[in-house]
């Protein structure tokens, strides 16, 4: 039996989970042992116990959940976010989830915003190390002057370095790590070693580095030779914002994080790239479609290709038919664009 622990969260995560929800239960429909359990985690649960992530649920979600589907946290009524932080970047470190994988697969050449690209010319994968970097909250303010420190270790680095150059492998596309080891000499130069080393390992990859600055823009001039994408956790999650304009937006994104030596029972989160976005909670206007496209990474995880392939294929068709959310120029509502989706489903 599969399990699945869900956390909807804050925002609009409780409105796109609504969406995906279906989605697992049409696969327990098709035979899948799968079953969830959603739990309650997030800003109005803080606000009113002062409870955070307690160590019960995560280890439950650790050792009794085989992975994690995540809607969104961010709440204006919490501005210093620690309760966010307690839930979203603590499952990621302590579940040693430290591969973030982001695909950039547009549906529709109509989402393309650049002149001559067609929708079906681009296919990216940003790998994005989830743990460390800048991201690992370590810093001080003091009169006049703040510090936030950034750090890599040997064994994160080359643990993302890795399922990156096996991704390329795989898919027989060329591997890019982006960094900025002319000025960042400690940290990125650490990147710059393990990868000059892992390289020798993969001699059929085409792999290459590249200054981060100047990847951005060439990713904005032609995106079509690039494939799989690598970087720490500030520089993979710049690079895959983009990527998400080439998909029509951040509600089209989806994302990935997982642990690929898999210490636990729990060995992925699947959440979609936009936020909380508090503004259009109750609005009906948040797009679904990065969660229902991070239920299909989940199901491809979980090794249900089929599964995977039909949810994807039904993303599509929607989008194709001009059905959607108005972020991408349609004017369905939230739940109206999860039931046409859900139409095409076979």
């Amino acid at each position: 039996m599969v399990r699945i622990a869900v956390i909807p969260g804050d925002g609009i995560g409780p409105e796109v989970v609504a969406e995906a929800l279906p989605a697992l239960e049409r696969a327990k429909g098709r035979g899948r042992a799968i079953e969830w359990e959603s739990l309650p985690f997030g800003a109005e649960h803080f606000l009113r116990t002062g409870e955070v992530l307690p160590e019960p649920a995560i280890t439950a979600s650790r050792d009794g959940a085989d992975a994690i589907l995540f809607g969104a946290v961010g709440d204006p009524r919490v501005p210093d976010h620690r309760h966010a932080e307690g839930i979203l970047l603590r499952l990621r470190k302590d579940l040693q989830l430290r591969v973030n994988r982001r695909p950039c697969r547009p549906l529709h050449d109509g989402l393309v915003p650049l002149k001559g690209v067609r929708a079906a010319e681009i296919g990216i994968e940003v790998f994005r190390e989830n743990t460390e970097g800048p991201y690992c909250l370590r810093g001080a303010t003091s009169a006049g002057e703040a510090l936030d420190e950034s750090v890599h270790t040997e064994t994160a680095v080359a643990c993302l370095l890795e399922a990156a150059f096996r991704r390329a492998q795989a898919l027989r596309r060329p591997l890019l790590v982006a960094h900025k080891a002319n000025v960042l000499k400690h940290g990125h130069g650490l990147w710059m070693r393990v990868f000059e080393a892992m390289r020798r390992d993969f001699p059929g990859v085409p792999a290459r580095p590249m200054h981060a600055d100047a990847l951005l823009c060439a990713l904005v001039q032609d995106p079509r030779p690039f494939g799989i994408i690598a970087g720490d956790n500030f520089i993979g999650d710049l690079v895959s914002d983009l990527l998400a304009g080439f998909q029509g937006g951040m509600g089209m994104a989806a994302s990935a994080s997982v642990a690929p030596h898999h210490p636990f029972r729990c060995g992925g989160l699947f959440e979609p790239v936009h936020g909380s976005a508090p503004d259009l909670a109750g609005t009906g206007r948040a797009n679904p479609c990065g969660l229902l496209l991070s239920v299909a990474l989940l199901f491809d995880h979980l090794g249900w290709p089929e599964e995977a392939q039909a949810l994807e294929g039904a993303v599509a068709a929607t989008v194709r038919a001009g059905e959607g959310t108005p972020d991408i120029g349609g004017t369905l509502t939230t739940a109206g664009m999860g039931e046409s989706v859900r139409r095409r489903l076979p």
